[in-house]
């Protein structure tokens, strides 16, 4: 048989002979009863150290049972059971918004007295008990990097994790009740969604299997603002658990991520097995012509020299020797375009080498294309070398004038790379070159049709790209009007990455140091947090992983020592050693367990809370004063 437990109780009772009679009957039950009151604010003061209260309704004052209830539970999370000879409806509803965990109708009997405080103690547990898993329930889900949605049985929802926020472009307080399709709207192709919601398809066939379907691959959610963005990601049922009998449907939860900065990546990837793919058969092929072409050069010179000035066979053996001159220099421009050159970086202005590039540029477009440049105010530095830079910039604009459509506009814009744009990474400069396409083209960028300059420049720009740690990458953007007048444009982009002046030494001069502290902490990686945070707001922090080389240090330590950090089992003997050499050294202890009314820092403190407490320690005035500090990081 299970022993009847002993619990605090605090008697707020406003008739003497009522509360001496309730008193002794809960003493008769093996309770202790902390303190008997008579108002409102008395009870609201006593409440501290208590496990329950026992509150009269009906209290004289301006603070009657149910208001200082209110205040009871909000302050100290103390279960209440209130205690009243008036059940009426009114007081009843009045009652109610209270909170309370039980209602007892005086006269009180002994039966009703134990039970209603055992189940109110039992529901106090329970209650925090759940607190306690929702606290955990959203940890959880605000520290994850995926999005999370959960919709109640009508579609309709009731959380969204900072992840999904993010995504959506909605707050969870706007979102809550509106239907999950309109805050993740999804869509096969990032248009507008029009009746043919994935959600639809994929939230029944989640319930039927009872088990998490994943989204299509090409499914895209449509931003708040309208944008869309590639995710991937699954829905899952939420059901009542095989405690209830029906196990039904209560909601669905949608799991979603941004796999756009992957699909960006992937097709960085297949664009660049194109381009080295295209260097190594340019310079094998090369390679093996090399010698052929220099055999038949070498023969067709002997004939030129061996035949007459005026014989028939004499312009032929030129042209063979002309020919052979002509595919030498291509063999050379595709040796030297499948090696890579050795760069000598330097720390550039994309904007000015533009400017100054201008004029050349144009040349290089031809008369027939006109080059717009729009450097970007922000576009920054870059670490580069400046004649391979000059080398992409022609070859992107050889590129572009090869493939655009006559009178149109070769456009070169820079300007920061923004994280997150298109799956673009941050910490970029982006040059841009932008023009209307003159035919459609399967693809429009990395196929080259012939050994010509304007054929192999997307090459050649990708290897420098790379060269420099960048990213290229081309985008085709086809007509949809439908007019005719052009086959849809191209859009060049290459990210390099930008280089930003390393901060002196003496920029940020870091904060006077005012005291010195003793830390006694075994786990390293506390230590090092706390230094750098404790030197930042100008403390001086000494470290030691015990209590031995806490007080070794101390004791060879010249200068002042403050205040003395330590668990509660190592802080006893530190004090009792330093008790002589220091005996004005405060001490801050950490224990696992706080004292009721004592002021204690309870449970895990964060780094800010301790430098607050340390900080009040510092400021008083009498440092032998022995402090407490409860919880561990």
């Amino acid at each position: 048989m299970q022993e009847a437990k002993s619990y605090n109780v605090l008697l707020v009772e406003d008739e003497g002979l009522i509360a001496q009679d309730i008193a002794q009957r809960l003493e008769a039950l093996g309770h202790q009863v902390s303190a008997i009151v008579s108002t409102g604010e008395e009870a609201v003061e006593a409440a501290t150290g208590a496990d329950i209260v026992l509150m009269d309704i009906r209290l004289d004052g301006p603070m009657d049972g149910i208001e200082a209830a209110r205040t009871i539970r909000r302050r100290f999370q103390i279960p209440v059971v209130f205690l009243t000879a008036h059940a009426d409806r009114s007081v009843v509803e009045r009652a109610k918004h209270a909170e309370p965990f039980g209602y007892i109708v005086k006269p009180v009997a002994p039966a009703a007295l134990h039970t209603s405080i055992e189940i109110a103690v039992h529901k106090h547990a329970m209650e925090r008990e759940v607190i306690e898993r929702e606290a955990w329930l959203r940890a959880v889900l605000g520290s994850l990097a995926d999005a999370v949605a959960v919709a109640d049985a009508e579609g309709h929802v009731r959380i969204l994790n900072p992840a999904a926020e993010s995504l959506t472009g909605w707050s969870e307080a706007e979102a809550q009740g509106k239907e999950l399709a309109k805050i993740v709207p999804l869509s096969p192709d990032g248009r507008a969604v029009n009746g043919a919601d994935p959600l639809e398809s994929i939230v029944p066939l989640a319930l039927l299997r009872d088990a998490a379907v994943p989204l299509d691959r090409g499914t895209q959610l449509v931003t708040r603002g309208g944008r869309g963005i590639p995710v991937e990601g699954t829905v899952a049922p939420v059901r009542t658990g095989p405690v209830y009998v029906d196990n039904a449907a209560i909601g669905t939860v949608l799991n979603f991520r941004d796999v756009s900065r992957r699909r960006w990546e992937e097709r960085q990837t297949r664009q660049s097995q194109k381009a080295e793919t295209a260097a190594r058969l340019a310079a094998d092929v090369a390679d093996e012509y090399t010698n052929l072409l220099a055999v038949i050069r070498g023969q067709a010179e002997r004939l030129v020299d061996q035949v007459g000035d005026y014989s028939s066979a004499r312009q032929a053996a030129e042209e063979i020797r002309q020919a052979a001159m002509a595919a030498e220099q291509i063999t050379r421009r595709m040796a030297g375009f499948g090696k890579r050159q050795p760069a000598r970086p330097e720390v550039l202005s994309p904007n000015a080498i533009l400017r100054r590039m201008a004029k050349l540029l144009e040349t290089v477009a031809g008369a027939g294309v006109n080059v717009t440049i729009r450097p970007g105010l922000h576009a920054g530095k870059i670490k580069a070398d400046e004649g391979q830079f000059e080398q992409l910039l022609v070859s992107l604009t050889t590129h572009a004038a090869g493939r655009s459509v006559k009178g149109g506009e070769i456009r070169i814009e820079t300007g920061p790379a923004e994280a997150g744009l298109d799956g673009a990474p941050g910490g970029y400069m982006r040059i841009a070159v932008s023009y209307a396409l003159a035919a459609v083209e399967a693809d429009p960028c990395f196929d080259p049709a012939s050994v010509e300059d304007e054929s192999l420049a997307l090459s050649v720009a990708y290897n420098i790209a790379s060269e420099h740690n960048g990213f290229f990458s081309a985008q085709h953007i086809g007509n949809s009007a439908g007019n005719g007048a052009a086959d849809g444009s191209c859009c060049l982009e290459v990210l390099l990455p930008r280089w930003t002046e390393p901060k002196r030494a003496d920029a940020t001069a870091p904060p006077a140091l005012t005291h010195t502290i003793l830390l006694v902490e075994p786990r390293e990686i506390v230590r090092a947090e706390l230094h750098k945070f404790f030197e930042a707001h100008g403390l001086d922090l000494l470290e030691a992983a015990d209590a031995g080389e806490a007080i070794a240090l101390a004791e060879v330590r010249e200068g002042p020592l403050d205040l003395v950090i330590a668990p509660a089992s190592d802080a006893e003997l530190i004090s009792q050693v330093l008790q002589e050499a220091r005996p004005k050294v405060a001490m801050l202890r950490i224990v696992d367990q706080p004292e009721k009314n004592t002021g204690e820092l309870r449970r895990s403190y964060t780094q800010a809370s301790l430098l607050e407490r340390v900080r009040a320690q510092l400021d008083n005035d009498r440092p032998d004063r022995l402090a407490t500090a409860v919880g561990t990081f």
